[in-house]
């Protein structure tokens, strides 16, 4: 008996480390409980092509997930916020009753999630992911939070593999010449991304050589000639030193607006605000002060006080060099209201830098080439300009009727086309009495003058005509006389005038929300869609709804689209939100997404593109990603 006792404590004594490491490890997992991050992983990946980004939690056993709990928030570097994904909806999960939250949906073992994107960031981004998770009938995580950053993504169509000494000349002429002849607001940008900054400063000029031969430029072209022409010896020297100082002038705007851009980012729409009735409206009586003085009605000059201080040689043309560029600034301001690609992909390009110092040098290079034209102009001009007499006011005249012209122009964004085709036909009718148009005809020059007199004051009086008659085109001021009142039903005639009043399915959204709306009723019914951003201060926008968005041809060619036209004339918060949310810089912008609201890659349209380009650019970009 005694021996069994001593075996028994041998064995008690031999067990005990097994007994107490087996305990250990029993209750030592209840007190060392696997962390947050060890019961939920986290995996993201951005999948740039189909615009999402993709997030895979995977659960350790009893862990699961709170539906309710997640928040994701897509910022750039800068802290700007580019997404909040507000209308996200989560996939379901298991009912459960909550002690805390009641009856809820619950994620376990592992999770899938697509994030859905408007558009490609083209900056560095970081994704805020918020969470809370459980573990069953043991305790629950406190709110977990987690940032994720994503690199800015490269453009994901390369081009056919080429020899490794031609790939790595990436400033050669081809690839920089597609993105000066492409209607994508993102190609300048995207060829800019990896450039060198002294090669980019020169591509600005370059840029900025071609927007000087755009409809938009082309009225400083007077402006800078009736102050060269007002000039008392307007000499080939006075002519480039006044030209420089319009043109330094015209780069301030340009600079600062480079400078805010890259500091506030898309969410500083320049082009917006400066294209609200107040603002035009100061311009037009600006150009109207301007066109009054070139008739004599009276003299711009310098209150007498500072005219009296201007005794001094040179300062009298020191004034005047001043005034040329406060001119260059206004005009800057006022008469370029368009946005084409690559003036759009530089501000895409400056907004995505966020450098204020790259955006200012950029944007300053961008105008000096946009003005160096009208430097040789001036040059020129002032050297070829008559010096006096009665030529001399004849100039001047011409300038000052331009000058209304260009106030006119203006005044188109806010007033009908009928009431603009009257003010032309005016303009015209009284610029051809002034001429000579109802006196006598003499001989010689005199004669072609009166006849030349004549023609205007006629072609002004027929686009009065048209302009009462509810004519529209300065071009063609009666040819909406012209067409059937009444055309036959189904005959030829009543299909061509259905076709040419015909704009398409448009549906007119105005606000986030509705656009939001819109956008998932057509994700639902897996259509794709086009969204043509409009604003009534935009002449660009109505000329390309007039001759492609309403042309037969392009409408069956989206046949199977919805389409939106987002009206953002207003300048309200509204407004802003979803030029900030879409990166629209200016207008017009087309932005295409795919049936699950995806911004296709690669395929936005600014400005204004002909049918035939818009229907190649729609097959080529569009139409093989769907």
């Amino acid at each position: 008996m005694k021996q069994c006792w001593q075996r028994f404590l041998v064995a008690i004594v031999l067990l005990a480390p097994l007994s107490w490491a087996s305990a250990n490890n029993l209750f030592g997992e209840e007190e060392r409980l696997p962390t947050v991050d060890e019961a939920i992983q986290l995996v993201a990946d951005a999948d740039w092509d189909n615009q999402q980004l993709l997030l895979n939690f995977e659960l350790i056993d009893e862990v699961y997930l709170y539906q309710h709990r997640f928040g994701f928030t897509l910022r750039d570097t800068n802290g700007n916020v580019i997404n909040d994904f507000a209308e996200l909806t989560l996939p379901a999960g298991k009912a459960k009753t909550d002690e805390i939250f009641g009856d809820v949906q619950v994620y376990f073992h592992r999770l899938d999630l697509a994030l859905p994107l408007n558009s490609v960031p083209l900056v560095d981004t970081e994704l805020e992911v918020r969470y809370q998770g459980c573990i069953e009938d043991t305790l629950c995580y406190p709110p977990t939070k987690k940032i994720i950053e994503f690199a800015n993504p490269q453009p994901t169509k390369k081009p056919v593999a080429a020899p490794p000494a031609a790939a790595s000349d990436s400033s050669a002429g081809p690839g920089f010449l597609d993105t000066l002849q492409s209607e994508d607001a993102n190609a300048f940008n995207q060829w800019m991304k990896d450039q060198p900054l002294g090669l980019i400063i020169g591509l600005f000029f370059v840029g900025g050589l071609l927007l000087a031969f755009t409809p938009c430029v082309f009225p400083m072209v007077p402006i800078l000639s009736g102050i060269i022409a007002g000039e008392k010896e307007p000499s080939a020297a006075r002519g480039f030193t006044l030209s420089v100082s319009y043109v330094l002038g015209m780069a301030v705007p340009y600079t600062l607006a480079g400078l805010l851009v890259a500091m506030f980012g898309a969410g500083l729409n320049l082009q917006f605000l400066l294209q609200q009735p107040a603002a035009i409206l100061t311009s037009v009586v600006v150009f109207v002060v301007l066109a009054l003085s070139m008739f004599g009605l009276y003299e711009l000059q310098l209150p007498a006080a500072l005219r009296n201080k201007l005794q001094q040689p040179g300062q009298e043309a020191r004034g005047s060099l001043i005034g040329a560029a406060i001119m260059g600034t206004i005009s800057a301001l006022v008469v370029s209201p368009c946005v084409t690609p690559i003036l759009a992909g530089a501000l895409i390009y400056v907004a995505a830098s966020g450098d204020a110092a790259t955006g200012a040098a950029s944007l300053f290079a961008l105008s000096i080439g946009m003005g160096l034209p009208l430097i040789i102009f001036g040059t020129g001009g002032g050297s070829l300009l008559p010096r006096a007499g009665m030529w001399m006011e004849e100039i001047k005249r011409f300038f000052g009727v331009v000058m209304l012209g260009v106030a006119i122009w203006l005044l188109d964004r806010i007033i009908s086309d009928t009431i603009t085709l009257g003010l032309y036909g005016l303009l015209l009718a009284v610029y051809g009495v002034q001429l000579g148009a109802l006196e006598p005809a003499g001989e010689g020059l005199a004669r072609l003058k009166r006849g030349l007199a004549l023609v205007l004051a006629l072609y002004g009086a027929v686009m009065i005509v048209g302009a009462l008659s509810g004519g529209k085109d300065p071009l063609q001021p009666l040819a909406h006389m012209t067409q059937p009142a009444t055309p036959v039903a189904g005959s030829a005639a009543s299909s061509n005038a259905a076709t040419a009043n015909d704009h398409g399915p448009w549906q007119t959204i105005v606000g986030k929300t509705s656009l939001e709306q819109a956008l998932s009723a057509s994700r639902q019914a897996g259509k794709p869609v086009l969204v043509d951003f409009f604003a009534e201060w935009c002449v660009a926008c109505k000329v390309l709804e007039e001759t492609t968005l309403s042309h037969p041809d392009v409408l069956n060619a989206m046949g199977g689209f919805d389409l939106y036209r987002v009206d953002i004339t207003e300048i309200n918060a509204d407004s802003q939100a979803i030029m900030e949310q879409y990166n629209i810089l200016g207008l017009p912008a087309l932005v295409f997404f795919t049936p699950a609201s995806a911004e296709i890659p690669d395929s936005r349209v600014l400005g204004e593109m002909g049918p035939e380009r818009f229907i190649e650019h729609l097959n080529k970009r569009v139409m093989p990603t769907l």
